[in-house]
């Protein structure tokens, strides 16, 4: 249970930098000569992610940007949603336990 958390915190981290990237992206659409920076993620041995800011070489689609946003936030109350299920399998364990 521990691991399913573990890659889960991982990943809303690796989802933290992808919301940072596309924020800084959308701040400078109006940028002269401004590249959009996209987001790297390596898997990490043992389970879990991490993400990286990798600048690009094109200008900011902003129709991207705002569906990249929209897709974070699903994929953040989905990893969310897996901490609280093994918060609550824990406390359920320790509840049996006692």
């Amino acid at each position: 249970m521990d691991n399913a958390g573990s890659i889960a915190a991982s990943a809303l981290n690796a989802f933290s930098v992808r919301q940072a990237v596309t924020a800084d992206n959308i701040a400078n659409v109006n940028t002269p000569d401004f590249k959009a920076s996209s987001v790297r993620a390596d898997d990490i041995k043992g389970g879990g992610v991490v993400a990286s800011a990798v600048k690009g070489s094109d200008p900011v689609d902003i129709s991207k940007e705002a569906a990249d946003l929209l897709v974070n936030s699903s994929l953040f109350k989905a990893n969310t949603a897996t901490i609280r299920t093994v918060d609550e399998m824990t406390r359920t364990v320790l509840d049996i336990k006692a």
